[in-house]
């Protein structure tokens, strides 16, 4: 998660921080009907190895040039860069682009992922529910368009979500909002962060939804906590 906040740049004072003097106070993150949540900020930096297997599976599945949407500390683009791939690593975070670059990633860039264009990559990466950044159900036709127009007739887009019906367990849902549409606020020391929305999506919301945009859409991997890997391609 890397949300773009309007406000204060929360993962990226964290990331600095942590970079520059191993600063480990966590980043706090605001729901209205849940508890908060910490991430811990060293997280953000995890090696290949202290990777959960949906991320490892998704890097080893990377080919060519590769996209890395929300790439945060740069952990993903770092070890995708050892592997020899050519790497564009963007994120709305101007800290956290910075520290990417002192990290060894010099091509990172300090993009929103809507405002990328002229170029086509062989693999769009979204991970830590990068598909969150659709923001809601009826967002999903912008999201894909826009993933079309970064993509080739062979170009692959790996994402993750988590299905968050364990949520609500023994609940009745409504349809309208969807349960997987979400509202948060982060903070970090005595910053605070504008709301913002953010989407979890189940696997068949995500297959119907694409599919209605002409991408196929394939179950790559589930974990043990409704998570999922899943690769999309144009038909």
């Amino acid at each position: 998660m890397n949300p773009k906040s309007t406000s204060k740049d929360i993962f990226g004072l964290a990331v600095e921080a942590y970079y520059k003097n191993k600063d480990i106070t966590p980043i706090t993150v605001h729901n209205t009907y849940f508890y908060d949540d910490e991430i811990p900020v060293d997280y953000l930096f995890r090696s290949y190895d202290e990777m959960p297997k949906i991320e490892q599976v998704a890097l080893d599945l990377c080919v060519g040039k590769v996209l890395d949407v929300g790439c945060c500390a740069g952990s993903h683009s770092l070890e995708l860069k050892a592997k020899g791939h050519d790497i564009l690593p963007i994120d709305v975070s101007k800290k956290c682009i910075e520290t990417c670059q002192k990290r060894g990633l010099e091509e990172a860039k300090h993009i929103d992922f809507f405002e990328l264009k002229d170029q086509t990559f062989d693999t769009i990466l979204l991970l830590m529910n990068g598909i969150g950044i659709a923001q809601s159900l009826r967002q999903l036709p912008v999201f894909f368009e826009k993933l079309k127009n970064l993509m080739h007739q062979d170009s692959q887009v790996l994402l993750d979500s988590s299905d968050l019906i364990f949520l609500y367990e023994g609940e009745m849902l409504e349809d309208d909002p969807y349960y997987g549409e979400m509202v948060y606020t982060t903070s970090y020391k005595n910053q605070v962060s504008d709301a913002f929305s953010w989407l979890y999506l189940d696997f068949d919301s995500l297959k119907t939804a694409a599919y209605k945009q002409n991408l196929s859409c394939k179950l790559v991997l589930e974990d043990d906590h409704y998570g999922f890997l899943a690769k999309l391609e144009l038909i």
